[in-house]
């Protein structure tokens, strides 16, 4: 009996162990949250903030900043928020759109460099984008893409195809070909089997894709700052940035949290959204090849 209790309480011991655990790796992963939405209820200044702000009394509780953000802005939040979905959506549409095509032709034709091209762009994706801010620059400012919507549409889009694209290519490498050829075989047109048999197969990756595609330049700041001087242009990230650049966020450390959280809830209805795309495609389609 000795020896099978020890067993019993050993595996009560780990079970307790892994719970422990993962409510502290929970807990460590979601206090930037909840720090974020506390001090978003909060007047204190940032030199204010202190342990006993974290657990606030009914009494401390507002939500002035929230107002302030959202009707008392110059440029308004919704002016922001448009040019951002703008940006975003387009972005992300048009990468999609073009990572579609890229990954189906890296993955199902068979043509002369093809490895290497896939090499050059996997090198291209180890660069970070801020040095592309340069050149883009001269290139658009001759062209007359400064402080516009295509000038940002063009290098955000560049930038989903070329990560989206292999993440598009490696997701139908594991679809056979068997299944392609079967439509063909069934009087499909190899246009028309993409559409209608590998696309509807890919939903989970580019259902991933277009989340990420979405969320970059929906919180860039590097390619935004550079490219738009107009207010009337722009997007979230310079709206923050600004109030927090100003003596008001400064010495309103919520009303930049507060900005913060409301910015937050596009990108959380659009995962709820696509939720079961984007987990399938992290599953599956980013973890083949």
């Amino acid at each position: 009996m000795k020896p099978r209790r020890r067993r019993r309480w050993a595996r009560l011991a780990k079970r307790v162990a892994s719970h422990v655990i993962l409510i502290g790796a929970c807990a460590f992963a979601l206090f930037p949250i909840y720090f974020i939405v506390v001090t978003s209820l909060s007047t204190l200044p940032i030199a204010g903030i202190t342990a006993h702000v974290l657990v606030p009394s009914p009494s401390t509780i507002t939500t002035a900043s929230y107002g302030t953000v959202l009707y008392h802005l110059s440029p308004n939040f919704l002016t922001l928020l448009t040019n951002s979905l703008i940006f975003s959506g387009s972005s992300a549409a048009i990468g999609l759109a073009l990572a579609a095509f890229t990954g189906f032709a890296l993955s199902k034709f068979n043509f002369p460099g093809r490895r290497t091209f896939v090499y050059f762009i996997l090198l291209i994706s180890l660069f970070p984008g801020v040095l592309l801010v340069i050149p883009f620059y001269f290139m658009f400012s001759s062209l007359g893409l400064i402080d516009t919507y295509l000038g940002l549409i063009i290098p955000y889009s560049a930038g989903a195809v070329v990560f989206s694209g292999i993440l598009v290519k490696n997701y139908m490498d594991s679809i056979p070909d068997d299944i392609e050829e079967a439509a063909l075989v069934d009087g499909l047109s190899r246009t028309q089997a993409f559409f209608r048999v590998l696309i509807p197969l890919c939903y989970p990756v580019l259902g991933l894709a277009a989340f990420l595609a979405f969320i970059g330049p929906y919180t860039d700041f590097a390619l935004a700052h550079v490219f738009i001087t107009s207010n009337n242009l722009w997007t979230l990230a310079l709206g923050i940035y600004n109030i927090n650049s100003t003596d008001q966020g400064a010495q309103n450390y919520g009303l930049v949290t507060a900005f913060a959280v409301v910015m937050s809830l596009p990108i959380v209805v659009f995962y709820m959204v696509f939720q079961r795309y984007i987990i399938g495609g992290l599953t599956l389609g980013a973890v083949r090849g």
